[in-house]
């Protein structure tokens, strides 16, 4: 008979042969595909919440992996969302606070597609906007950095993205490759490809262009001018709106071929809103340019909108648009499995934050279509999917509370990486069941109007506007809306006068080590036409 401390010596080393073989014997997908859908309200995937969109693709991966309903962002800006993705950091640690900011050089931790890129696997990114360029610092580890835009605007269609990635994972097949496309049709401007033109332009009623305002792409048109006096005449086509004014120019210039300023007069169908220089126009509305001595040329440079409904037009194009982008997600399954790729693929398909769709009213009173200024759900909700080929059975369902922040963690676990201690958020291959969380949320000027900066611990959610020693207080069991604001007129209950406490003092914190943000001409313009300047 063996010695007992042998049996138990050789038991250890049994059990310990056991789990070395399970790690080395743990399946691990050839290659990974981080799909970010930029601006993507998790209202408006069918998998979570069926009528509002129709996504059958993303539902399609939904099913074939575990859908996460209740994912959020920790900022609703795209930059330092993406920031977060990518480094498992939030925002005020990572000092990345808008979308005119570059990141600074950090070092630890190492950036998700930098741990790709040591473990030697191709990396590459396709990005759609021109806020994540990788002049911003979101291209490290990345050996590929795909961010070149059209001469008149600053984003991409799905399709156009496409048309990027598709001939890269052809020469990237046989792998190892880590890829990141990035999608940004819901975005601002609610416009898919193919939208029919929306404005005529006419020379002394003939008609010299038409243009699509809802692109919201600059446009520039040489116009032809006789002697004497001249009238341009612009014809709004706009079915959809009884607003007196059909449409808005945030951008109108006329200049001579010498760059100098013609004189012209407008009729009574415009109005100069001279606070943000933006011209309105009824569906009709014409100026008159004086031409002296010979006939001669001027050019007409203008960007703007249609002016529609929020309740049924916006919401329509929006809705479009996730769709739009979901019909191209569907032709990226489809090329993968033609490759002979979605079977040994991973794939994450994650939001970076919300959109609001007039539920909110900015300061001014203003029905607010965007992302930047307020913390409440419809901006902070994400959808989250994963889909692992090499670990069928995966749980289909999760309706823990996760972050942004588990991704890089999560894709670390599943590539069998190790995990760099600095990444905050959590593996979610090893998420407990009903694991509660706190989440910090957080949105900053200039973009934002004011600094905000809330916690989100079920049910509550409790925010803070520190300039205005504001706090907003939501019940989201009673009020999922958060129309209804508890702070004024309740007795704060102790869970919730902690929340207080701790959030109040983050706050402090966070605004003592913040850094200024500047940023030049170029970058101010570009962020002007993704409607992240003067958003009124």
């Amino acid at each position: 008979m063996k010695p007992p401390f042998r049996c138990l010596a050789a038991g250890l080393f049994l059990a310990a042969a056991l789990i070395l073989a399970g790690c080395r014997a743990k399946p691990t997908p050839r290659n990974f595909i981080l799909v970010t859908l930029d601006t993507l309200r998790a209202d408006h995937v069918g998998a979570i919440s069926p009528g509002k969109a129709s996504t059958p693709n993303l539902d399609f991966l939904a099913g074939r992996g575990t859908l996460y309903k209740n994912g959020y962002s920790l900022i609703p800006i795209t930059l330092p969302s993406h920031a977060s993705i990518f480094y498992s950091q939030p925002p005020h640690l990572l000092k990345n606070y808008t979308n005119r900011q570059v990141l600074q050089n950090i070092t630890n931790p190492l950036p998700l597609a930098a741990l790709f890129e040591k473990n030697g696997f191709a990396t590459a990114a396709f990005v759609s906007l021109g806020v994540v360029r990788a002049a911003f610092g979101l291209n490290k580890g990345f050996g590929t950095y795909v961010d070149d835009f059209p001469p008149d605007r600053w984003y991409l269609h799905a399709e156009e993205v496409n048309r990027r990635v598709f001939p890269w994972l052809e020469s990237h097949k046989s792998g190892p490759f880590f890829l990141w496309i990035h999608y940004s049709d819901p975005h601002e401007p609610y416009t898919p490809p193919g939208a029919p033109d929306d404005l005529e332009i006419f020379v002394n009623d003939m008609l010299v262009g038409a243009y699509c305002l809802s692109r919201y792409t600059i446009n520039t048109a040489e116009l032809s001018l006789k002697t004497g006096p001249n009238k341009i005449r612009f014809e709004v086509k706009n079915d959809s709106s009884d607003s007196p004014y059909q449409a808005r120019l945030d951008l109108f210039e006329i200049k001579n071929p010498d760059g100098s300023d013609p004189a012209f007069e407008p009729d009574r169908n415009w109005f100069h809103r001279k606070e943000d220089d933006i011209n309105f126009l009824k569906r009709t509305a014409s100026i008159v340019v004086s031409q002296a001595g010979k006939p001669g040329r001027i050019r007409l440079t203008f960007r703007g909108k249609l002016i529609v409904p929020i309740d049924t037009t916006t919401r329509q194009n929006y809705r479009r648009e996730v769709e739009y982008m979901d019909t191209e997600i569907g032709k990226l399954w489809a090329k993968l499995k033609e490759l002979g790729l979605f079977e040994s693929t991973a794939i994450l398909a994650v939001g970076d934050h919300g959109e609001g769709l007039g539920e909110y009213r900015t300061e001014e009173g203003v029905r607010y279509i965007g992302h930047i200024h307020f913390l409440q759900d419809v901006f902070m909700k994400v959808p989250l999917i994963i889909y692992n080929p090499a670990a069928p059975g995966a749980i289909p369902l999760r309706e823990e509370d996760v972050t942004l922040l588990d991704v890089a963690p999560t894709i670390a676990n599943i590539m069998n990486f190790k995990i760099p201690a600095a990444y905050q958020g959590r593996d979610l291959c090893r998420l407990p069941r009903g694991a509660p969380l706190e989440i910090f949320e957080e949105t900053h000027k200039p973009e934002a109007a004011r600094d905000k900066f809330a916690i989100r611990a079920f049910p509550w959610h409790l925010i803070f506007t520190p300039e205005k020693t504001q706090n907003e207080l939501y019940n989201l069991t009673k009020d999922p809306k958060e129309f209804d604001n508890l702070f004024p007129s309740m007795d704060l209950p102790p869970e919730v006068a902690a929340l207080r406490r701790k959030l109040e003092a983050k706050t402090r914190d966070i605004l003592k080590t913040k850094v200024v943000v500047r940023t030049d001409k170029k970058d101010e313009d570009m962020l002007r036409s993704l409607g992240y300047i003067n958003k009124k």
